[in-house]
């Protein structure tokens, strides 16, 4: 560790733990019940760690500390490195953590993180005055002593966030939803006779040739509270998938999704000779679910922010809930989750290379 962070470390009542491993130092502090800790990782001093080798020895640091301490730590990762990438690498969304770049005599403060260690950034800061002064809010704000503007690193990160662009497609889905909602039942008010005519049903796909109700039964809704649950859904996690893939890439795959849950459901239907009506934007609304299981699992970086706890939470909950719905088109839900996330792994071809290179 470079001696002047060790000296901070020191003046502020911490003690270093040593260890054997040259990449990463640990420093801990107990006042009472409370207990803090600081784990440096220097790629600098040492090699860069792979995300495997990371989180067996954040295991098993933090295993050390519950069995050597009375207290709870919530640690604080002070990452050392020139590579921007090392960041998204190694952390998660649970972790705190701050990094230096040595080359430019910068800090930059994640200020999500835990207020415990606000202590810390103003001796470290006159360290590397050239640091980053990062907003929670995610505005730009200028360089401690530089003067220069700097680049955005939050908002909060534990949250998910976009690149900041308005998510027009999103809205626009969700809009013409709603529109189409008021439409047939407070202005057509013949609910009956727009199921018949415009929702899915295989025979009138199979037999009379009317494919357009893979679209159109993606805009109908039955009831105010089966619409207010979908878009509230689709504006949130849409609006944030939109900001991540651009506004062409979300369009695709939203009605592509759309289509093959509705494909899905008129197989089954077909196979059961079941002469059923489906209609509801859910189908289209689990292939942005399968689109972020998608990037959560192989494209993190682009996943605004989500984690695979929280998408697959998401997915089985909903699932779980329409399995105990008999009026729920379940196919039309696993059909679109599947389309949602092989669409992505499509559409994302390419994609990583243009937004590393802009």
């Amino acid at each position: 560790m470079y001696p002047g962070i060790e000296q901070v470390f020191l003046q502020h009542g911490y003690r270093q733990i040593t260890l054997n491993i040259k990449e990463v130092s640990l420093c801990v502090k107990s006042q009472g019940e409370t207990g803090y800790a600081v784990i440096t990782i220097d790629e600098i001093a040492g090699e860069e760690l792979s995300r495997e080798q990371f989180v067996h020895i954040k295991e098993q640091m933090l295993g050390f500390m519950k069995r050597s301490f009375s207290f709870y730590v919530s640690p604080l990762f002070l990452l050392i490195s020139e590579n921007e990438q090392s960041a998204w690498r190694l952390f998660d969304e649970r972790d705190f953590f701050w990094r230096i770049v040595p080359s430019e005599n910068r800090l930059m403060v994640f200020q999500a993180s835990a207020h415990e260690y606000e202590e810390l950034r103003q001796p470290l800061e006159r360290l590397y005055p050239g640091g980053w002064q990062i907003s929670s809010g995610g505005e730009f704000r200028q360089g401690a002593n530089t003067g220069k503007r700097t680049e955005v690193f939050g908002p909060e990160r534990r949250f998910p966030v976009g690149n900041g662009d308005l998510p027009v497609v999103n809205l626009g889905i969700v809009g013409l939803n709603i529109l189409c909602f008021l439409i047939t039942d407070f202005i057509l008010l013949g609910g009956e006779q727009i199921v018949d005519l415009y929702a899915l049903n295989w025979q009138r796909v199979v037999e009379y040739g009317e494919w357009y109700r893979l679209v159109t039964s993606m805009f109908l809704h039955g009831g105010a509270q089966h619409i207010a649950g979908n878009m509230f859904v689709l504006l949130y996690i849409g609006s944030c998938l939109e900001q991540q893939i651009g506004k062409v890439r979300y369009m695709i795959l939203y009605l592509g999704s759309g289509i093959v849950a509705g494909l899905a459901s008129m197989v089954y239907n077909m196979r059961l000779e079941t002469n059923v009506y489906s209609l509801g934007a859910s189908g289209a609304i689990f292939g942005v679910m399968g689109a972020l299981l998608f990037l959560v699992i192989f494209c993190r970086k682009y996943a605004g922010g989500f984690n695979i706890r929280q998408i697959l939470t998401m997915v089985i909950l909903t699932l779980f809930s329409g399995f105990n719905n008999p009026s729920v088109d379940n196919m039309a839900h696993i059909g679109g989750c599947i389309a949602g996330f092989l669409l992505t792994a499509l559409l994302m071809i390419g994609f990583r290379q243009t937004r590393e290179k802009i």
